[in-house]
């Protein structure tokens, strides 16, 4: 099975596995009465569409290039990566309605304990979900939003099985208080999330790490004599770059060209997600930044 493939039959699973959550949630709210129980099974739900979103989006970034995409689809991970973003927007207004309507109305009642098995039933699933995401979609942008977005599911489910024992055990109160809860711990994820998107967004740097490697192995290949107007962008996992590379003025073409294959090899092998263009100059002419 190819990385790719199987990258996206883990999003799969985690469609599937947010559906069994999200059974579990609503199914345990209906029964025990739980007010956080049914907001957090209408996250899970919400979840399963934002999955989907993500398997849709990572098959269609996969792509190759073509004559309208040039550099690839790979800044579709990104946008489908804030599709899910304005649907966890949408699902934090929907948790906040339940809970302000709950107490406006004074509609606090008591907490059947058989919301207690279906709150662990859905924490652990959510736990093998999250180090199924972690594990094998390290390299991939949505995938790691997603293990991120199952991260803070377990912080809610963690939650959510306090709020129902304590509102079976000690007042209702509890139950609708972890609500409110939840509503910060999602914003939260929101607002980090989109920062970190911001980047790709803007077509802005990757770390300062990379760029000292990429140089350094660009500076190791025999042949070259200098490094110039070097410019470079991230988007999602992809690196984009050009640069332009001095060489002995004497060589022949063919020559070049090989300097230019082997620096290609050696950053293939430091790092495997750049795609670059390399120009040659004959060393003391260089070129404008923007000729």
């Amino acid at each position: 099975m190819t990385k790719r493939s199987s990258i996206r039959n883990i999003l799969l699973a985690s469609i599937l596995g947010n559906a069994a959550i999200c059974g579990l949630k609503i199914a345990g709210g209906v029964l025990s009465g739980s007010t956080v129980l049914l907001a957090d099974g209408s996250d899970s739900l919400l979840n399963v569409a934002s999955g989907t979103v993500a398997y849709t989006f990572r098959t269609k970034s996969e792509k190759p290039p073509d004559s309208k995409h040039h550099y690839g689809h790979s800044l579709l991970e990104v946008y489908g990566s804030l599709l899910i973003l304005a649907l966890m927007v949408f699902i934090l207004s929907f948790i906040a309605f339940i809970a302000i309507d709950k107490l406006k109305h004074n509609l606090i009642e008591p907490i059947d304990p058989i919301g207690i098995p279906f709150a662990v039933a859905s924490l652990v699933l959510n736990l093998a979900m999250l180090m199924l995401l972690r594990t094998f979609g390290r390299e991939s942008t949505i995938a790691n939003v997603e293990a991120r977005h199952i991260s803070l599911d377990v912080v809610e489910g963690i939650l959510s099985l306090s709020g129902v024992s304590l509102g079976v055990y000690v007042s209702a109160m509890y139950d609708v208080a972890v609500t409110f809860v939840l509503l910060a711990l999602v914003a939260f994820f929101v607002a980090r999330t989109f920062h970190e998107l911001r980047a790709s967004i803007i077509a802005e740097s990757p770390s300062e790490e990379v760029i000292k490697v990429l140089e350094s192995t660009l500076a190791s290949v025999d042949g070259v004599r200098g490094i110039h107007n070097l410019r470079i962008r991230q988007a999602g996992k992809k690196i984009f770059a050009d640069v332009h590379l001095e060489v002995d003025r004497r060589l022949t073409v063919k020559e070049a060209h090989r300097i230019c294959d082997e620096a290609e090899r050696m950053l293939k092998q430091k790092l495997s997600n750049i795609d670059i263009i390399i120009h040659i100059e004959p060393e003391g002419e260089e070129c404008s930044q923007y000729a």
